[in-house]
């Protein structure tokens, strides 16, 4: 079938006997590209090439005024809003800055008579306007927030004058502007010039009021011609189809001269059209590159037929890029990659973020001097960047521990929890490397230069690395945010006084937001990648549309403007109506010519839309195929596939290797009272812990937890333990006080703790053990102190599934104690609350040695510790004729062992062990019994019958480090 652009070229080419003097005005540059290719091919000997231009590269062309950059046009528009109004704050002038312009930009294109629009935004029209509307006897009130709504508008008609006056003065213009000076003279602008015989404008759909005005007045002048891609179904057919409707009017209208080209394509030609419903909106670019390798299959036997895949939603791209099979290479791309994607936006929003969340403290000596510093986790996530790891992957060599500066810094920041670091400790670590000195040097406040700077070392160091990096991408970001960095740097140098950290943050934002990067390619490819509007005045004869979605194709209804909706409407300028009967043209007009569609949407309902098909789809459906009996629709639904799985058992089998890794462990590193507890309550929490060995994930901790409050604790009882208590005194309140001081900054120097939760942590602590200790000194009788921190082991030999098996078990005991009866007491200290149940199980013989083989509800895990201390306590006096303990030896058989708990929550409280293995002083029997129950549980451990299996107890799970593993 005939393309639309080949019609031009001939009509053209029939028109003239030469070409030097005619110019073709289309709707974008790639339907220019494309028309001189028509041209070229409908040539049989070599003549000179008409000019053939975008309709905007026209009337900039036409203009007497050059079309400023985004970059000075923002900055230029907030000088002029200060002028008038010297309290706007640049912050928030950002955050509608770039609507405004685009309002002043429509104002200008459809040519609106500002004085009469701002009127009818002033506070009295609206207010006769709305009360009209308003039930009989109801009034507006017109105090408070509608003032501050009407100054606004006040405003932007003193900006919209003065703007524009800025502007001129400088010969520049946006963009509405320039079409309004050339509507506005286009006898002297246009008319007037002689160095064109004829104007073509071909493929037009709905003029803005400026083209209006500058078309008509070169048809009335006999200097050009429209040429008009329509179709007979919406012209005439079937007239309630929005794409017709700025059509229908121009050719009533006979504004545009003879009417040239009505089609009848849409309903006499055959067309298979798919409908594919998608259960998500990346899925459909899955889909659409299958598609299309099947489609190059059979293609593979004729000659290749013209594709396009047209993206409504442009955000698909990227997926779209890789769906597609590797073997494709022969593509082109005619839409940008938005810079806003890129890891490189990624990059600077990070160091941004790391910069602006500095914080200040003072030096070590309390003074007054502020230290900058950086909290870790902004830090960790500059560090960890793509960009940055590739450039340590490249350029970094590691040190002589054999890690990289990036690798120790991270691991120094974790092992000392670093909360925060300055400069100079960053320096430190990284010996001054030239990174660490771009990334991690403190920006001077509003010092907009040095950001700049930053950024231009940053790229000089990443761009050496990237020259040979496989993702081009990402290379030609670089290059990207290198031009605009030197933008930046030229409008800095104008508007100093301006820039702060902030706004300088916003306005790169808001350019990278604009940026798109361009694709260079084949422009006749077989396979054309673009947008929706990329397809004006272009045909294929086959065509992949996604995202057809209620919300997409048409867009949602929303007014991107500060001109509200009835104000837009009363002085013409295009409201969501419009949006959608331009959309409409362009979705029908690319099937105008098409033999094969394939539309696909998506069918949940969290796509936009909710998962709703396009009303053109409806159309197409229970519309058009009505008119064209040759329209073959197919509607398909794409279900992901249910594969079944085979399930994972849970659990890990014990066979020989394993069997004798855990006899090694049992005889090595040995067992201890908690191991037993971890067992007993999760025997695969047990084996991925001490079987295997995965180490639970070191993080840095800004706040203080229950275990670092109780290593505090431990470290300062243990310390007052050794330097009074055991030298038989007592501490004074201060002495306590300072040595829990002395503690908690030794423990903790990298969090900090003179605020916040942590001041708290510390204060609450400070007086749980104050309470304690003086409840304690106060105590009469009193207990002697014997040892602090006592670690205590021993080895013995066990039948084990009937084989003589070493087994070294062991303990630390927070301290050992003697009451005046001669019973030596082994307490544990406890920061948390300590509650033991149980009671009438303990008392009862045969289950009190049950619930200690496999109970495992933890607080019978605190009985199971208890007893743990004594039966070490017993078997040392045992092996080793007696306990030494400074010069004093306790023998076996003369000393009851008792234990028992401190809980810093309740510190006036002593919490006994409420388990009696033997019903008297019995050592010998207790340390028999006690064997035979540590015999059962290791059995267990070593039965290969007996897999390490997940808890039953999902609450257990709740606080477990290796939930993750598990998939709890």
């Amino acid at each position: 079938m005939q393309s639309f652009l080949n019609l031009v070229a001939k009509h053209i080419l029939g028109n003239h006997a030469t070409l030097e003097r005619v110019n073709i005005i289309v709707p974008t540059r790639r339907a220019a590209f494309f028309l001189m290719q028509e041209l070229a091919k409908e040539t049989t000997e070599a003549i000179m090439s008409p000019n053939v231009v975008a309709v905007d590269d026209f009337v900039e062309s036409m203009s007497t005024l050059e079309i400023e950059d985004p970059v000075h046009l923002l900055f230029d528009l907030y000088e002029t809003f200060k002028e008038i109004d010297p309290d706007v704050q640049f912050d928030r002038f950002m955050g509608w800055a770039s609507v405004l312009l685009n309002d002043l930009d429509r104002i200008d294109q459809y040519l609106v008579k500002t004085s009469y629009l701002f009127e009818y935004l002033t506070e009295a029209h609206a207010i006769t306007r709305w009360q009209e509307s308003m039930p009989a006897g109801k009034t507006l009130q017109t105090e408070g927030g509608t003032k501050q709504y009407f100054s606004l508008f006040e405003n932007i008609n003193k900006v919209y004058i003065s703007f524009r006056n800025r502007l001129l003065g400088k010969g520049k213009a946006y963009r509405g502007m320039a079409y309004r000076e050339v509507a506005e003279d286009v006898e002297g602008l246009l008319l007037g010039k002689g160095d064109f015989e004829k104007l073509y404008f071909a493929g037009f759909n709905a003029f803005t009021e400026s083209e209006k005005v500058i078309v008509s007045a070169l048809i009335k002048a006999h200097k050009a011609e429209v040429l008009w891609d329509t179709d007979r179904y919406y012209m005439s057919e079937n007239v309630g189809v929005e794409a017709g409707k700025s059509l229908r009017e121009y050719q009533k209208s006979k504004a545009f001269g003879t009417w040239s080209w009505t089609t009848d394509h849409l309903m006499s030609s055959e067309k298979q059209i798919s409908i594919y419903g998608v259960p998500n909106a990346t899925l459909q670019t899955k889909v659409a590159g299958q598609l299309y390798q099947q489609m190059r299959e059979l293609d593979a036997q004729g000659e290749a037929i013209p594709t396009a895949i047209v993206l409504a939603d442009e955000n698909l791209l990227s997926p779209m890029l890789y769906s597609l099979d590797e073997s494709v290479r022969d593509l082109n791309v005619t839409m940008g990659l938005s810079m806003r994607n890129s890891l490189l936006y990624t990059l600077i929003d990070s160091i941004f973020e790391l910069q602006q969340n500095v914080v200040e403290f003072k030096n070590k000596k309390g003074q007054l001097v502020r230290i900058p510093k950086f909290g870790y986790k902004s830090i960790n996530k500059v560090l960890n960047h793509p960009f940055i790891r590739h450039y340590e992957h490249v350029a970094l060599r590691p040190l002589n521990d054999g890690q990289t500066i990036i690798q120790k810094t991270l691991w120094a920041i974790t092992s000392g929890n670093q909360v925060f670091l300055s400069p100079v400790d960053l320096m430190a670590l990284s010996d001054n490397h030239p990174l660490f000195k771009i990334l991690f040097t403190h920006w001077q406040k509003n010092n907009s230069r040095q950001v700049i700077q930053t950024f231009y070392q940053l790229i000089e160091l990443l761009r050496e690395v990237y020259k040979d990096y496989k993702n081009a991408l990402e290379t030609e970001y670089l290059y990207l945010f290198y031009t605009l960095l030197k933008q930046f740097e030229q409008t800095i140098e104008e508007k100093s006084e301006l820039i702060t950290l902030r706004t300088l943050r916003s306005f790169m934002f808001e350019l990278i937001r604009q940026t798109k990067i361009p694709f260079s390619g084949e422009p006749v490819s077989n396979l054309q990648i673009m947008g929706m509007l990329e397809t004006r005045a272009l045909d294929f004869e086959r065509i992949i549309i996604l995202s057809v979605n209620e919300g997409m194709i048409p867009q949602s209804k929303r007014q991107n403007s500060l001109i509200p909706y009835d104000a837009a409407q009363a002085v013409g300028l295009p409201t969501h109506q419009h949006q959608e009967a331009v959309m409409s043209y362009h979705f029908y007009r690319l099937l105008q010519r098409a033999k094969e569609v394939h539309m696909l949407y998506t069918s949940t309902n969290d796509a936009p839309g909710g998962g709703e098909k396009s009303r053109f789809i409806r159309q197409v459906e229970y519309e058009l195929a009505q008119y064209n009996p040759l329209i073959k629709i197919q509607n398909r639904t794409v279900v992901l596939e249910n594969r079944k799985q085979d399930e994972l058992e849970e659990v890990v089998y014990k066979d020989e290797a394993m069997l004798a890794v855990i006899r090694h462990y049992l005889a090595g590193k040995g067992i201890f009272p908690t191991h037993l507890n971890e067992f007993i309550r999760c025997s695969m929490q047990f084996y991925l812990k001490h079987i295997v060995g995965v180490k639970e994930k070191e993080e840095v901790e800004e706040e203080l937890g229950m275990d670092e409050i109780g290593t505090w604790l431990h470290a300062a009882l243990e310390r007052l333990d050794k330097e009074f208590f055991l030298q038989k005194t007592d501490p004074s309140e201060e002495q306590i006080k300072t040595v829990l001081r002395e503690e908690f900054d030794d423990q903790f120097k990298g969090y900090v703790t003179d605020m916040g939760l942590n001041r708290i942590y510390y204060q609450v602590g400070e007086n749980q053990i104050l309470v304690f200790l003086k409840h304690q000194m106060s105590q009469r009788p009193r207990r002697e102190i014997l040892a602090a921190e006592q670690p205590l082991s021993t080895k013995i030999q066990l039948i084990l599934q009937g084989a003589y098996t070493p087994v070294r078990i062991g303990g630390k005991i927070d301290r050992i104690e003697q009451s005046e009866d001669g019973t030596l007491y082994v307490m544990d200290y406890k920061t948390g609350s300590v509650e033991l149940t149980g009671k009438q199980k303990l008392a009862d013989p045969v289950r009190r040695e049950e619930v200690l083989r496999s109970d495992p509800d933890r607080k019978m895990g605190y009985v199971r510790q208890l007893w743990m201390y004594e039966y070490l306590m017993y078997r040392k006096m045992l092996d080793e004729q007696g306990l030494k303990i400074g010069d004093k030896n306790y023998a076996f058989g003369d000393y009851a062992v008792k234990s028992g708990f401190y809980s810093f929550r309740d510190p006036k409280n002593l919490i006994s062990n409420p388990l009696d293995l033997t019903e008297e002083l019995a050592p010998g029997e207790f340390i028999e019994k006690s064997e035979v129950i540590l015999t059962d549980i290791l059995n267990v451990l070593l039965d290969p019958d007996v897999p390490f299996r997940k808890t039953p107890d999902l609450s257990s799970c709740q606080y477990c480090d290796f939930v993750g593993i598990c998939g709890r």
